[in-house]
């Protein structure tokens, strides 16, 4: 039981301001302990996004980077992150200058003693810890009684309680390696960005979450949330930081915690029956906790993070193993995915299921964290085959699942809706929401293995944070203001975790093979269901539906889409058995199916593909394959020819399509020209409007997009937010130009660098694909696939 000495002296040394601040409220001084909060969420904020798992690295022994290392590294940060943090603080906070001073010190001491105390514990040395602990625990006392008193102590108590931290821990030893410490510093930094970017993606998501809600739900019911998660949390917050480090590293190594394991393991069991217990209670019996003058919000809230409570606990046990093991490994990707997403599913729980389902969300966090941790290294699959499963299965359904065009409505259920112009009109609830979105999260934690997708990883967090920051520095204003511009980036930034996934899939085995199989699957259900409903129904333009289903927004993305499944399926299973008739009679069918889309871009892309996939194979192959475009030709002939007896004899086709024609030049002036003009404007007003971009967006009934990706991104959320999506940009196209040979004398490779790159220039030029649901998971996927491409000759000249 001696080793809990270490959990208690890192509780004292991290939660003390916390505890100070409580009892501060609690005995009649509320503004002293604003003030203690506000200077206490600034400095956590800041220096627990560099905080790097620390402890849990100098307790692993990993022998990359020790408590030297990150102390050197901690020491040269420490001086700019203190004085960003008191710019944060002075001008919020009513104490004086002083006093923001020695809080600030205090926490910067407290960064510098966990190192010092992670020592301690790595060479037993609980007497130490024993001291700090007493020290810690009788300032503090006496700290809150001095500012209690109000009297002439209270100043000096105050410099003594900020400086003994370190005070109260250093070890001259430690310091002098440090100091002199032999790794260059480039190398330190290098090691512990994923821990960084772990540590940050948390701090910055933990804020956001607490803005969204209040935008959401106003002060009131927010205060009463963040009470209930903090209450019911404490389980989690107290394992993940000080018991939790010391437990699994005594569980790995086996030594001496059995006893204690086994009463923590019956804890989490009581705490469960009583989360469990205290729903029951509020959502049966409300009126029996109406003494407590609190709200059946706040209870559900609370018994809901009590279990959630246990979960984050386990969840946690993994993250701490996987960061412990000897391996060095990381939980960046975890981390990230976990809270990017809990953030994001506020308003789908809060407009699809009311006010009072907010109380899942601490639940929800600790269950996006466990799912995430469990399938870090691995997914969740079983690594080896079975008879009813294996990995090619799941790559080939992951890629019909992506492709199928398969709505539904969180009220309504499956999507069928016959029209060509169908509008959710901003109501979640209407909104067709493709099977591709379940498809992204889903296949993310299957195949797991985050580490392999880092370059994606990365252009997502930097993604989010600059959008964030951009946000931030605009300022939210009212509640609507806010909650739009939040739930604006959500739409932004949700088909961007396709991007994960496909850097997870196309690194593979086949991983382009079993995509082609996949598209080419959809493709020969979906287009001849398509074309037949269009010809039954007599129209000249492309139907929606497919009798089972229609697909929305059938004529903007979706056809430009099934193309561009139908080139890179050509250009990878073109020669393999049983696949080129397929191939060629879906020539045919295609070549009809761009003329009755009337998309231009799907008429180009098609004629694109099949003119480079001729030239590739008479150059390279010297083979020719003249009978794709003449079957692709003939298509095109037959549908206009269709057009043609539609239009002699029926006339509302005939306005149709003279109309159409007549119109097509006011079309391009006012939706392109126009559009084009306005968000210009926008971007050039001024240096505010052309960094950060604008408050809120064009009203739906103005200009609901630019039909330009990148003019729309860069309207909403400035330059400064559209700059790691245009290096990542400019940085897929440098590398197929630098690799141009290899992919040309790789079909394959070609036919998916064709797709991106008409996606990522011409499309998103003139449309806005890469932010809806559907276009927008697929596109982000295949450039995703696209990376792992340019990134395994790096990764095997590196590794």
């Amino acid at each position: 039981m001696r080793l809990l000495v270490f959990p208690l002296a890192f509780m004292a040394n991290t939660f003390a301001m916390m505890l100070v601040m409580i009892g501060l409220s609690l005995f009649g001084k509320p503004g002293l302990a604003a003030d203690f909060g506000l200077i206490h969420g600034a400095t956590v904020a800041l220096f627990y996004a560099f905080s790097g798992n620390a402890r849990s690295l100098i307790l692993a022994e990993s022998g990359e980077v020790g408590a030297a290392g990150i102390l050197r590294l901690r020491l040269l940060m420490l001086l700019p992150l203190g004085i960003l943090t008191f710019m944060l603080c002075i001008g919020v906070v009513d104490g004086g200058w002083l006093f923001v001073l020695l809080l600030v010190v205090r926490r910067a001491l407290e960064w510098l003693a966990e190192i010092f105390l992670s020592e301690q514990e790595l060479h037993h040395q609980g007497r130490a810890a024993l001291r700090f602990l007493l020290l810690q625990g009788c300032l503090s006392l006496a700290l809150l009684l001095a500012l209690l008193d109000g009297g002439v102590l209270a100043l000096p108590m105050t410099l003594f309680w900020s400086l003994s931290p370190l005070i109260g821990c250093i070890s001259l030893t430690l310091l002098g390696r440090a100091l002199r410490h032999p790794m260059s510093l480039l190398p330190s930094i290098r090691q512990l960005l994923p821990h960084f970017g772990s540590t940050a993606a948390i701090g910055v998501s933990v804020y956001v979450f607490r803005l969204f809600i209040l935008l959401v739900v106003g002060k009131q019911v927010a205060g009463d949330l963040f009470s209930a998660f903090a209450l019911g949390g404490i389980l989690g917050a107290v394992f993940s930081q000080a018991l939790g480090p010391t437990m699994v590293r005594h569980e790995q190594r086996s030594t001496g915690l059995g006893r204690l394991v086994r009463l923590f393991n019956l804890m989490l069991v009581a705490l469960l029956l009583a989360g469990m217990g205290l729903v029951a209670l509020a959502w049966s019996l409300p009126q029996v906790l109406d003494w407590t003058h609190k709200g059946q919000l706040f209870w559900l809230a609370v018994g809901c993070s009590l279990a959630g409570g246990v979960v984050m606990v386990l969840a946690q046990r993994i993250r701490l193993r996987i960061i412990q093991d000897d391996v060095g490994g990381d939980v960046f990707g975890s981390d990230m995915l976990a809270n990017i997403l809990l953030v994001a599913s506020i308003p789908f729980v809060y407009y699809g299921l009311g006010v009072n389902a907010l109380a899942l969300l601490y639940l929800l966090g600790a269950l996006l964290s466990l799912v995430f941790y469990a399938s870090e290294r691995h997914g969740l699959l079983p690594q080896r085959d079975s008879r009813w499963f294996s990995r090619r299965r799941l790559l080939l359904l992951i890629a019909v699942a992506i492709f199928l065009p398969l709505f539904f409505q969180l009220q309504g259920g499956i999507f069928r809706d016959t029209s060509s112009s169908f509008s959710s009109g901003g109501v979640l609830a209407l909104l067709p929401i493709p099977l591709s979105v379940l498809a992204c999260y889903l296949g993310m934690v299957l195949l797991g293995s985050y580490s392999q997708a880092r370059l994606a990883l990365l252009s997502l967090f930097f993604l989010f944070a600059c959008m964030l920051l951009t946000s931030l520095l605009l300022g939210l204003g009212s509640a609507g203001e806010g909650r739009r511009k939040l739930i604006l980036l959500i739409q932004y930034i949700l088909p961007m975790f396709a991007l994960v996934l496909g850097q997870q899939f196309g690194d593979r085995k086949d991983a382009l093979v079993l995509l082609s199989r996949g598209a080419l699957l959809v493709l020969l259900t979906i287009v001849p269901l398509q074309l037949l409903a269009t010809l039954l129904a007599g129209d000249v333009l492309l139907s929606p539906t497919v009798f089972i289903f229609s697909i929305y927004q059938h004529l903007q993305y979706a056809s430009m889409l099934l193309v561009a499944a139908y080139v890179i399926a050509l250009f990878v299973l073109w020669g393999r058995a049983g696949v080129d008739g397929w191939l060629l009679g879906l020539a045919l069918v295609m070549g009809g199916y761009v003329i009755l889309s009337w998309s231009v871009l799907s008429m180009l892309l098609l004629w694109l593909g099949l003119l480079l996939f001729l030239l590739q194979h008479w150059l390279v192959e010297r083979r020719s394959v003249m009978a794709l475009p003449l079957l692709a030709l003939c298509g095109g002939l037959l549908a206009l020819c269709y057009v043609q007896v539609l239009l002699s004899t029926d006339m509302a086709a005939q306005q149709f399509v003279s109309t159409s024609l007549m119109t097509w030049w006011f079309e391009w002036r006012v939706n392109y020209l126009e559009r084009w003009t306005f968000y210009l404007d926008g971007i050039s007003t001024g240096w505010r409007g052309a960094l950060l971009g604008h408050t809120a967006p064009p009203g739906r009934d103005l200009y609901p997009s630019a039909h330009n990706y990148y003019l729309d991104f860069a309207y909403n959320f400035g330059l400064l937010g559209l700059l790691p999506l245009l290096l990542l940009v400019i940085y897929s196209l440098f590398s197929v130009v630098r690799r141009s040979n290899v992919f040309w004398f790789s079909a394959p490779s070609m036919g998916l660098a064709l797709v991106v790159i008409f996606m990522l220039v011409p499309d998103s030029l003139f449309k806005v694909g890469l932010r809806q649901p559907y276009s927008g998971v697929i596109m982000y996927f295949l450039w995703g696939v696209l990376l792992a491409e340019i990134v395994r000759p790096l990764r095997g000249k590196f590794s």
